[in-house]
C-alpha cells in the first residue's frame, strides 16, 4: 500500500474514524484505525462494539492495500505534520511509514484480520434531513439525556418518525427535551420509533457539514451517510417512558422574559449553587411583576431581581441550577415562556419564536 494526499484530508479521515473508538477497550483492533486504499481512494475506519464509522478521501495511489494502526499515536502524529503532501506506505512485512520532504515516521501495525466488517443496510425506513435541522435538533435534545451509559434508554435519544416529521426526545427522568423537525421521507406514510445513544447522536451532528444527512433504519441498527462519511450504530434496547403522559396541561403561573437576561442571571447565581456538592439549587420567587433568583452556599449568597410579565399566582420554586442553565444555552429565541403547574410539579419552558421545542423540568423539594 502506498499513497499521497494532503494533511487536511488525513486529519479529516482519521479524526472521524477515531470517534468510534473507545480508548479504554482491551481488544486491540478496537483501539486502531483501519486504512484501506483502492481506486485512488483511502478509507479510514474505526469500530467499537456497537458503533462503526468510516471516512473516504481522495488520494494519489501508487498501490492498494490495508493497514491497521494504533489510533492514538496515529492521530497525534497527523495533527503535528506540516501542511505539505504526505506519503504513506505499508507492506505486509513492514510498519506504516509516514513521509514528507526529508522526514519519515514509522508506526507498528497489527493484523487487520479480526477488524469487524461494516454492516450493510438492506431494508427499512429511509429518509434525509437538512444538516442545519439535524444539528439544531440534536443540540436541543441530547443535552437532556443522562450522561451515565449504565442508565440504558435514559442515556439515549428517542427518534419518532411520522411521515415527514421527526421528533427527538431526551430525558434523564428529572427533565425532558422535545424537539420536532421536518425530514424528507421516502415513504410519506411511514411511522416508527427507535432509540440510539445520545452520545453517538451528538458525535454524528458534530461531523455533519453542509450536505443533508441520510438516515436508514432497520431492525436493530441505524445508518448515517453524508459527504464522504458512513456510520452505523446499534439501537438501545428497552422501552422509552410515555413522555406525553407527563406533560402538564394546567398551569397556575406563567412568566415571559428575555432569554439572554435570565440565562446570564442563572449562570451568575449558579456560581453560588454549584460551590459544593451539597448546594446545587437555585430558587425562583414570583411576586406580581417581579422575579427573584437566589441561592446560598458555603461561599456566600447571591440574589438578583428582574421585572417580568406575570400571569397567575405568586410562587416560590426551586430547581437544579444546571437544569436551568443548560436549557437556556440551547434556546435560540429572544423571548421565552416559563409555565409552572405547582411548587412541586413539573414546569414547562418554551421558546416564543420556536414552537417545535419544549422543555420539561421537575422542581427540587426543599
Amino acid at each position: 500500500m502506498q499513497f499521497t494526499t494532503s494533511k487536511e484530508n488525513l486529519n479529516l479521515a482519521a479524526n472521524a474514524a477515531q470517534k468510534a473508538i473507545n480508548p479504554r477497550s482491551i481488544i486491540p483492533v478496537y483501539s486502531c484505525i483501519k486504512v484501506e486504499v483502492a481506486d485512488n481512494q483511502a478509507t479510514f475506519s474505526g469500530a467499537g462494539l456497537d458503533y462503526y464509522i468510516s471516512c473516504t478521501i481522495p488520494v494519489q495511489m501508487q498501490s492498494g492495500g490495508t493497514a491497521l494502526v494504533p489510533a492514538k499515536h496515529f492521530t497525534d502524529i497527523l495533527r503535528r505534520l506540516p501542511d505539505v503532501p504526505i506519503t504513506m506506505e505499508h507492506a505486509d512485512t513492514m510498519d506504516l511509514s509516514i513521509r514528507y520532504e526529508k522526514s519519515i515516521f514509522s508506526l507498528k501495525t497489527i493484523s487487520s484480520t479480526d477488524f469487524p466488517s461494516p454492516a450493510v443496510f438492506r431494508e427499512g425506513m429511509d429518509f434525509t434531513i437538512a444538516s442545519e435541522v439535524f444539528k439544531k435538533m440534536i443540540r436541543q435534545s441530547a443535552f437532556a439525556s443522562s450522561a451515565d451509559e449504565l442508565k440504558g434508554v435514559f442515556a439515549g435519544l428517542l427518534w419518532e418518525i411520522d411521515g415527514d416529521t421527526l421528533s427527538l426526545i431526551g430525558t434523564d427522568t428529572h427533565r425532558l427535551a422535545l424537539v420536532k423537525g421536518e425530514i424528507n421521507n421516502t415513504d410519506k406514510e411511514a411511522k416508527g420509533s427507535f432509540i440510539i445513544p445520545a452520545k453517538i447522536a451528538a458525535e454524528v451532528s458534530r461531523l455533519v457539514t453542509e450536505e443533508p444527512c441520510r438516515v436508514q433504519v432497520e431492525k436493530n441498527a441505524v445508518f448515517f451517510s453524508f459527504d464522504n462519511i458512513h456510520m452505523h450504530c446499534q439501537m438501545l434496547k428497552g422501552s422509552f417512558p410515555d413522555y406525553q403522559s407527563v406533560m402538564p396541561k394546567d398551569f397556575i403561573s406563567t412568566i415571559k422574559l428575555n432569554n439572554q437576561v435570565i440565562r446570564e442571571i442563572t449562570e451568575r447565581i449558579s456560581l453560588f449553587a454549584s460551590a459544593n456538592e451539597t448546594s446545587v439549587v437555585i430558587y425562583l420567587d414570583l411576586a406580581e411583576w417581579l422575579l427573584s433568583v437566589h441561592s446560598r452556599s458555603d461561599i456566600g449568597y447571591g440574589r438578583e431581581e428582574i421585572v417580568i410579565q406575570h400571569e397567575g399566582e405568586d410562587l416560590s420554586i426551586a430547581f437544579s441550577s444546571r437544569y436551568l442553565t443548560d436549557v437556556f444555552k440551547v434556546m435560540d429565541g429572544e423571548q421565552i415562556d416559563m409555565m409552572f403547574s405547582g411548587r412541586l410539579s413539573s414546569s414547562i419552558i418554551l421558546d416564543q419564536e420556536d414552537k417545535d421545542f419544549t422543555y420539561l423540568v421537575l422542581p427540587v423539594r426543599t
